[in-house]
């Protein structure tokens, strides 16, 4: 038996690639102050980063090889007192309550703009930041519990109104601002998408979290796509995956085109209507039921497609049809794709132990 050792696992996981920057310190003339942090969420522990972000097949492999190999998971990636972040904190509203945008930049100096400020002032939001969350960083060890920290950070602090909290990102940031929300749909009830986002499934490796969360994320989470009007590979692709979203049943999915913006940020009045659009609760369709049993009951009869080639001994096929299955999906398949998947194992003699 191998000797004990706690890892990250997410360390195997890819990084995203992307545009290699130098880090800078926050603009002089930026009304935004740096900090460190002094406080972790438990929000981005291992335990939950895995539940959240991993297939409900996946995590359930994992479990089985931890049965036969002896290791544990890292709780916590990110050191205290290390890592740089941006806060600005404008005045609170009427009730004494803030929103918050957790912001993701693709690169580390790349600086808010200026006329953000007064859409965060007039808005009564915080805006906080890491600046060290590029597009360099691996994903599952860095980016997304930079977001979920900085959240705690100010959640910590300052009076949020829970119905206001949000998260953003330009380029590969935004792609990851979306696995966040998608993955934390109870903590940000919208995400702010400009120049990236991807459909699930496939390489992407976004999937849908436990069916409880996905459910929420159905009827809640508002998804704001604001990508530049001239940015055409970007707009391409968040055309697909709003209607991968639609498919999905996703009852907030929102477009605020930004004219004449290249592959960037819209200024301050394109994003004052984006953030219009992300403050604006969802109200599900007259079609949204219909749309959640049709969507039910086409995971089944795939599901089902699946016992079937199980049952005529092909598992090589059955394997092929619940991959695509079981990311595209994720705990909305589960547990039927989870029992699919260990029978699969099972029959094929996968778990047994030397």
């Amino acid at each position: 038996m191998p000797t004990h050792a706690a890892v990250s696992f997410f360390r195997f996981m890819l990084a995203l690639a992307g545009l290699v920057l130098s880090g800078a310190s926050v603009a002089a003339n930026s009304p935004s102050r740096p900090f460190t942090l002094d406080t972790l969420s438990p929000l981005a522990s291992a335990s939950e980063l895995t539940s959240r972000l991993l297939t409900p097949v996946t995590q359930d492999r994992i479990v089985k090889f931890r049965e036969k190999v002896d290791f544990s998971l890292q709780e916590q990636t990110i050191a205290l007192g290390e890592e740089p972040f941006e806060l600005f904190v404008p005045e609170p509203d009427a009730n004494g309550k803030y929103g918050l945008m957790v912001f993701i930049w693709p690169a580390d100096d790349i600086q808010v703009p200026h006329d953000w400020w007064k859409v965060f002032r007039d808005r009564h939001i915080i805006y906080v930041a890491s600046r060290r969350s590029s597009n360099i960083e691996n994903i599952f060890d860095r980016r997304v519990p930079l977001a979920l920290h900085g959240y705690e950070y100010v959640r910590s602090r300052y009076a949020l109104d829970p119905e206001r909290v949000y998260i953003g990102g330009f380029s590969g940031g935004s792609r990851t601002a979306q696995r966040t929300v998608m993955a934390y749909p109870d903590v940000f009830r919208g995400v702010f998408l400009a120049g990236g986002s991807d459909a699930l499934g496939g390489e992407s490796g976004f999937t849908l979290p436990s069916a409880a969360l996905s459910r929420l994320m159905q009827r809640q989470t508002r998804f704001v796509f604001s990508t530049g009007g001239n940015d055409s590979p970007n707009r391409a692709k968040d055309a697909r995956t709003r209607r991968n979203l639609d498919m999905l049943c996703m009852q907030g999915v929102r477009l605020v085109p930004q004219n004449g913006v290249e592959h960037w940020v819209p200024d301050g009045r394109g994003f004052n209507k984006a953030m219009g659009a992300l403050e604006r609760p969802v109200q599900e369709s007259e079609q949204a039921q219909e749309c959640f049993t049709h969507l039910d009951q086409r995971i089944k009869e795939q599901l089902d497609e699946v016992a079937a080639e199980i049952a005529a001994g092909r598992l090589e096929q059955a394997g092929s049809l619940l991959a695509p299955l079981d990311a595209q999906y994720g705990g909305l398949a589960a547990p039927y794709s989870v029992e699919l998947s260990r029978t699969i194992a099972d029959r094929a003699g996968l778990y047994e132990l030397p």
